[in-house]
């Protein structure tokens, strides 16, 4: 018998992985019958406070990423010791007012955070006794980041078991953690051969397909890449480039002039059936694009365009096998090229992504809430 709930996802606008993540979730759970509404955590400071926040992050990120990396390591380096708030926790508790209010006018069984923002407002109101809702946060990068020691949540869901150690010496109980894996959408759990996929797509059959893709925002050396790469890639290997939703950059490949072997294209709803029709994705190592590939068993080859929590991404994928990488563009194509030829490096890694990414992480994370939500 399904039991009807109703959470509450919390979100943030800054990037669309934790978007994506907040819509994977609100999708099983209503598949199985409970109900989801997401809201931007944000928006509670203010919508001219969230629109300005969200869009100063875009910013920084696709063209300042040193000055990203930078501010992410000073916090790495001064995480608030117990008992201690640190200062966006402060400035965040400003919100906390009218999300107490939401809170008491609609009816949730619990509140999903999928965002550190989200889940420091939602402890304070906890700290503070005006809410005691079950509180669950959902971590979507590979480590344990800056202020998760800060929050008082229920259940913690991680990216991967070998990661329970990190968040333990951060301050998380260990009985708290659930090594969930990071939510993705189902279609990306559903995998069907390349031959089917590159027919739907339109693409030759016969062609090898190399998927560049650098997340929503199209950040990183796309552009050089698109240029340099389908100048060396072997006979019968396609290059195929999304952009995301980066115009500009899409506007100016095509304005250089887009080789026989490559297909350039902006945003797009079927990344799912790219990653079927791929034999190697070279992405950046953000944590839903990093899983989406993975859960597809595809070999993902990383590029480290923005230092932060995608560096501790890039490691982690690193050194569990799950992975190439390199910091220069050049050995970046010098790896496409040699796996090309080689395929057997390719193989080695699917084996060790095909061996870690088995579960459908959404369902592990409806099935820990609804039962926990149950019992309180």
């Amino acid at each position: 018998m399904v039991i009807f709930m109703r959470f509450l996802i919390l979100s943030c606008n800054t990037g669309e992985g934790h978007n994506s993540a907040a819509k994977a979730i609100k999708e099983y759970f209503e598949m199985n019958g409970s109900g989801c509404e997401i809201v931007d955590s944000l928006s509670f400071l203010s919508p001219e406070a969230s629109k300005i926040i969200s869009k100063g992050h875009v910013l920084v990120y696709r063209n300042l990423p040193k000055l990203f990396g930078a501010a992410y390591r000073f916090e790495e380096n001064h995480r608030a010791k117990e008992g201690e708030e640190s200062l966006i926790y402060e400035i965040l508790t400003n919100g906390c007012r009218k999300l107490n209010k939401y809170l008491q006018r609609e009816s949730f069984d619990g509140v999903i955070c999928v965002h550190i923002f989200s889940a420091m407002m939602m402890t304070h109101l906890r700290k503070s006794k005006k809410t005691y809702l079950p509180l669950y946060f959902v971590a979507t990068d590979y480590t344990c980041s800056p202020g998760t020691n800060e929050l008082i949540c229920d259940k913690y869901f991680i990216p991967h078991l070998d990661l329970t150690d990190e968040f333990v010496k951060n301050g998380i109980e260990k009985e708290k953690i659930v090594p969930s894996g990071i939510p993705i959408r189902q279609e990306f759990y559903r995998r069907i051969s390349k031959q089917d996929a590159k027919r739907e797509l339109g693409i030759d059959e016969n062609e090898r397909v190399v998927l560049l893709t650098c997340g929503s925002m199209g950040c990183g050396p796309i552009k050089e890449l698109t240029s340099e790469l389908p100048k060396v890639l072997p006979s019968g290997v396609r290059l195929v480039v999304i952009c995301g939703s980066n115009k500009r950059l899409y506007t100016r490949i095509y304005k250089e002039g887009v080789p026989k072997n490559t297909t350039v294209l902006g945003y797009t709803n079927r990344m799912a059936l790219y990653m079927d029709s791929a034999d190697i994705i070279l992405t950046k190592p953000g944590g839903l694009s990093s899983t989406e590939g993975a859960s597809k068993h595809r070999p993902l080859v990383f590029i480290d365009a923005v230092p932060g929590c995608e560096t501790r991404n890039l490691d982690f994928f690193i050194e569990k096998g799950f992975a190439l990488s390199s910091s220069k563009t050049d050995e970046l194509i010098d790896i496409i090229v040699n796996c090309m030829l080689v395929p057997a490096d390719l193989e080695a890694v699917s084996n060790n992504i095909s061996k870690s990414f088995t579960t459908n992480h959404a369902k592990t994370i409806y099935d820990e809430i609804t039962s926990f939500s149950a019992r309180t």
